[in-house]
């Protein structure tokens, strides 16, 4: 035995672990494979056909104790999550290039021209900008060689429209961070950016955060080549590998707020809405999964996909006002008002936690 106990029964009377012999057989083995997994499948499904049917429910058993009948929550909510995630990422991944290609296929030439257009207004106007002592090196004459490469590609568009492909100008800044121009006067990487930053005047130099973006955007872009392509797409790739911990860590926070919205309800303890939080998630997965491969279904046949989505949102809608009425046994009344709140509530944490990931996706690679 784990606890070293003399056991005479099944089970140890100490720890609770079966009395098996120390020399396990590979049937043994293999049956109690097949017991754990069909165990857990079991429990999962069962728990699945609450957790959608019966919104809160799950929720209002584990607050009453019975909870061996059920898959813990904890479980469920790294099983559906790790699921959700997954097929998440490949069908967003399939969906951005398919974006891609469309934006790519509606550009027309006279769109594309006026954007070279602006563009080379916005260069020409930063150049008054740069120091005297500073325009006639690297930062200066970048830009002018970026002048001059719009006017060729503006000449070379309208002698033939079908050269969009070729276009030098719009390859470099396509999908990027544009933090460039006005804002870093000139600066092509971190030691020149100071040396602009110190010959300001104090009023006219950038203020902490703007500074320290700007020059993190220039260690970037020297990093990768100054492509900024590139960069964007690194950055992107890395908020998104961080996204399910960002929802790991609104949980805690969400489950705080309705703490406070229910705070008067004293049978409730901090870990009783958690748990609530954590069935709402799990379902909310599940349904937006169902979203997706109903909306898969329908781009089959050729049918709008936001015919999918409201159905599934409204769904979403419902199953939270649902689970909120069955848990906290409130009033219509007072569910309704106080699932406003949270929708504020939850607006405003989302945002946060996602400018905060974002920056730090930004700052970790």
């Amino acid at each position: 035995m784990n606890c070293n106990a003399e056991v005479q029964g099944r089970f140890c009377q100490v720890c609770g672990q079966e009395n098996i012999e120390t020399k396990e057989s590979f049937w043994s083995l293999a049956t109690h494979f097949v017991y754990d997994v069909t165990h857990f499948d079991g429990k999962f499904f069962s728990t699945l056909k609450y957790l959608l049917f019966r919104p809160g429910f799950l929720s209002q058993e584990y607050l009453r104790g019975k909870r061996t009948s059920y898959l813990h929550p904890i479980r469920m909510y790294v099983f559906t999550s790790a699921i959700f995630f997954l097929i998440l990422f490949s069908f967003y991944q399939k969906a951005s290039e398919e974006i891609i290609k469309v934006k790519e296929k509606n550009k027309t030439t006279a769109g594309i021209i006026k954007e070279l257009e602006e563009k080379k207004e916005a260069l020409i106007a930063s150049l008054p900008l740069l120091p005297d002592s500073i325009r006639k090196f690297a930062p200066g004459i970048e830009i002018e060689n970026k002048i001059v490469q719009i006017d060729k590609d503006i000449q070379l568009l309208k002698k033939d429209s079908t050269q969009k492909d070729k276009i030098i100008s719009l390859q470099e800044d396509n999908n990027s961070f544009d933090l460039t121009g006005h804002d870093y006067d000139g600066a092509y990487n971190v030691k020149a950016y100071d040396s602009i930053q110190n010959s300001l005047p104090a009023n006219k130099r950038k203020n902490f955060i703007i500074a320290r973006l700007q020059k993190q955007n220039l260690i970037l872009q020297e990093k990768y080549g100054h492509d900024n392509d590139t960069v964007q797409k690194v950055v992107l790739e890395k908020f998104r590998h961080l996204f399910p911990q960002m929802l790991f860590v609104s949980l805690p926070l969400f489950a705080l707020f309705l703490s406070l919205l229910y705070i008067r309800r004293k049978e409730l303890y901090y870990v009783n809405h958690v748990v609530f939080t954590i069935h709402l998630y799990c379902a909310t997965f599940i349904l937006i999964l169902g979203s997706l491969w109903l909306g898969s279904i329908f781009s089959w046949v050729h049918v709008k996909t936001d015919i999918s989505n409201g159905i599934f949102s409204f769904l979403i809608m419902f199953y939270w006002y649902k689970a909120f009425r069955n848990f906290y046994s409130q009033s219509r009344k007072k569910t309704v008002l106080k699932y406003i709140l949270l929708i504020f509530l939850n607006i405003f944490l989302t945002l946060l936690l996602f400018l905060t990931f974002f920056l730090f996706s930004f700052f970790v690679i």
